[in-house]
């Protein structure tokens, strides 16, 4: 596994918290929009975003490195607010950006993949989000709380997963 990019793996929330502004980005959301972009990168060009691994848990996959960055940013570059959902829901830990990204820490292919991630999954809740993860090889062929193995990528269902929801 490489070396966590902290750089990038802060403008990442940071891309995602400027750009999905329809109430949609919960902790759980923003948690799968990472894996997603780590693993379709990786499925692509070899190799991760953020340099973090992802372990399965009960939620979907998490990123190791997910929570210590966001406590390192919230009060800095983020901030975090507790809204309460519609019945029945846990109430949404709601990701706010109070700075821009810098497009400057990533190369032109990662940019892309940041807006190809945003703008696919941009509509969907984080437990759907969570539901599509759940049914893909990664997180089917790992035992629960075990380390995900990114070459299990090249396993995953290609054609439109979120489409039959």
């Amino acid at each position: 596994m490489a070396k966590i990019n902290e750089k990038k793996y802060k403008n990442t929330v940071l891309f995602f918290a400027n750009k999905i502004c329809n109430g949609t980005l919960g902790k759980l959301k923003l948690m799968k929009l990472l894996y997603y972009l780590d693993f379709d990168f990786f499925e692509k060009y070899g190799r991760s975003i953020t340099g973090d691994e992802y372990l399965r848990f009960e939620h979907g996959p998490v990123p190791r490195m997910g929570e210590k960055i966001l406590k390192q940013m919230q009060g800095k570059e983020i901030k975090i607010v507790s809204r309460k959902m519609s019945k029945g829901y846990n109430n949404q830990q709601h990701i706010e950006a109070t700075r821009e990204f810098n497009p400057a820490v990533f190369t032109n292919e990662e940019i892309l993949m940041l807006e190809e991630i945003a703008n696919k999954w941009e509509r969907f809740t984080g437990a759907e989000m969570k539901t599509a993860s759940h049914g893909e090889a990664p997180w089917i062929a790992t035992k629960p709380n075990q380390v995900i193995d990114y070459n299990l990528t090249y396993y995953r269902n290609k054609y439109a997963e979120m489409e039959r929801l």
